[in-house]
């Protein structure tokens, strides 16, 4: 089955109104989705002070407000135990669509380690990385239950949580919302509703698709007609992409490793229809205008989804950090005080290309910069951030 932009919001709002009568009964029968508030069972230890460990919880939310908060959001938090001291602040990770926690937290592929979240808490960001709702080890409600404002709204509890601090954990002092992809879009969405985050980092997203967009959109199909979700139980709401196409989308030849792409493809993930339709709509909605606190945006020079040919006579260059901030300053609010970095030869997943680190370098620049850190403890971090970018200035990527 094939899908284009049109298809994404008709299809969305014929199954929205198929489920009406049922959605209901269909959350009550999950009975999958009351997980134990706390850590998860297979946490380990925070271990060495300056050692990076990561450990699992499960969130008791609620899909609306006044709801009951009958569905769990899972999410790592990677840090060391020296961060876990009041007052720090934190980065909360919001993957893509048809990525999980995973897109942050990948692993070590050909002697290369691949872990924006590990990286981050080693560098003195403690970091939170999620699986939205209907993806990884969160609850799978009916995909129609799942809306753009749906996922906000659990991705705003998991910033409270963070700030009130999680159960047997540390209370954060500021949070830092970090989404690639439609994560970034749903970040958009969380920080101009809710405003309770310190900043926002935006990677793999624009106002502009991107030429290849369009073609994305034939080349996804329900999930449960793929070979990896074939048996899932899925209904046929959640979508994921077509086998083989990832590397095509979302990675560039020069700057990615195949075994990395064959990896992805295996861990694919699902997307809602629903949230996704409306996720389109944020494109030319002014809701990142309403964002008052620092952003900035890192893309990946070769991201054939939001770069390039944006129109039949306008090009975005993803190369120039100036011309991200041209083109993307009217959607944002002056307080937003935007700036923009461009990771050379990246395509759209920047955090698995080969030169993932030049991400991961401006993202601490920034956060330094524009949000700060308590200290906690990472003196040599400290020190190697004065060095790197005298007088607090950002990576030459940037501007």
């Amino acid at each position: 089955m094939k899908w284009t932009t049109s298809g994404f919001i008709r299809c969305a709002s014929r199954a929205a109104i198929l489920a009406a009568g049922v959605a209901l009964a269909a959350a009550m029968a999950s009975s999958d989705i009351a997980a134990a508030v706390g850590p998860a069972a297979r946490s380990p230890g925070w271990g060495r002070a300056n050692g990076v460990h990561c450990r699992a919880y499960n969130l008791p939310v609620a899909l609306a407000a006044g709801q009951p908060t009958g569905y769990s959001l899972w999410g790592e938090l990677c840090a060391t135990r020296r961060e876990l001291r009041g007052g720090t602040t934190v980065q909360l990770l919001i993957p893509g669509a048809t990525y999980n926690h995973r897109y942050w937290d990948f692993g070590t592929v050909d002697g290369i380690r691949y872990s924006y979240a590990r990286d981050m808490a080693a560098a003195g960001f403690p970091t939170f990385d999620i699986d939205q709702i209907g993806t990884g080890h969160s609850s799978h409600p009916l995909s129609t239950l799942i809306t753009n404002q749906v996922d906000a709204f659990t991705i705003h509890q998991a910033v409270q949580t963070l700030l009130a601090g999680l159960p047997g954990g540390v209370q954060f002092a500021k949070v830092i919302e970090v989404g690639h992809s439609m994560g970034s879009n749903l970040a958009w969405l969380e920080a101009g509703t809710y405003h309770d985050v310190a900043g926002v980092i935006i990677t793999g997203a624009t106002h502009f698709p991107g030429g290849l967009l369009p073609a994305l959109e034939h080349d996804i199909h329900p999930a449960i007609d793929d070979p990896e979700f074939a048996h899932s139980g899925l209904d046929t709401g959640y979508i994921t992409t077509i086998p083989g196409v990832r590397g095509k989308y979302f990675y560039t030849p020069s700057d990615s490793d195949p075994a990395v792409i064959a990896a992805d493809e295996a861990s694919k993930d699902v997307v809602s229809l629903t949230a996704l339709a409306g996720v389109l709509g944020e494109l030319t909605s002014a809701i990142s205008a309403q964002i008052t606190v620092p952003v900035v945006i890192i893309m990946g020079a070769g991201d054939a989804l939001n770069c390039g040919p944006i129109s039949s006579t306008q090009t975005l260059n993803c190369g120039s950090p100036a011309a991200i901030v041209q083109n993307e300053g009217p959607f944002y609010s002056p307080q937003a005080d935007l700036h923009a970095c461009s990771v050379p030869l990246s395509g759209h997943d920047i955090n698995l290309a080969l030169n993932h680190g030049l991400e991961e370098r401006d993202a601490i620049a920034w956060s330094r910069e524009f949000v700060g850190q308590s200290d906690p403890g990472h003196a040599g971090a400290d020190q190697n951030w004065t060095r790197h970018h005298p007088g607090g200035r950002l990576p030459a990527n940037c501007t």
